[in-house]
């Protein structure tokens, strides 16, 4: 039986994905709800708000090949960082293990690079590196938003957010489902 070089993986289940969506729509909305009746979500929670929308963005990706566990790696100084090494456990069913990790050694050891404030220069070694390869690239929040990662997430009192590279997703051999990528495209209430 001729191998293939792909290898094929069993697509999630149609409630599973709608599941997914509904969570990862529902932390947006819910930063809305707060911001429209004056509020913003207190400062205390937004860590957690941050990892919820990263686990969610992570749980609509699927690598070539099928990942036991998904190796999170956090460089650099993650302002919002705690809530992500606090709660690793799964999303959505996938197993999902923090770690802070140098940038130097982002490219052996992870499937998602969660950046924090970089030189620099290291983030562009970083993601010279990373580009082109099965690597998920999260821009956290307030750090730039270098040409090259995939998911760069925004904050506002409204809302957290996030906007997509299509090109660098493409490059990286990842599949990410269109849905999240709708969820891209919304734009909350402006201040």
């Amino acid at each position: 039986m001729p191998s293939s070089p792909c290898h094929r993986q069993r697509a999630a289940p149609p409630a599973l994905l709608a599941a997914v969506l509904l969570a990862l729509a529902c932390t947006v909305l819910a930063s809305q709800a707060a911001w429209a009746q004056g509020s913003a979500a207190p400062d205390a929670r937004r860590p957690a708000e941050v990892a919820q929308v990263l686990f969610g963005i992570i749980s609509y990706v699927r690598w070539p090949v099928a990942r036991p566990e998904v190796r999170v790696c956090m460089v650099g100084a993650p302002h919002y960082g705690s809530a992500i090494v606090d709660k690793p456990a799964s999303s959505v069913g996938q197993r999902i293990r923090v770690k802070v990790q140098p940038a130097a050694g982002a490219v052996n050891e992870c499937d998602v690079v969660y950046m924090g404030s970089l030189p620099d220069s290291e983030r562009d070694q970083l993601l010279a590196q990373i580009i082109g390869k099965p690597i998920l690239s999260v821009s956290e929040p307030g750090a730039a938003c270098p040409v090259g990662t995939m998911f760069c997430l925004r904050l506002t009192e409204a809302q957290i957010g996030f906007d997509v590279n299509l090109d660098s997703i493409a490059r990286s051999g990842l599949r990410v489902h269109p849905n999240a990528l709708q969820i891209a495209r919304r734009k909350g209430p402006q201040p």
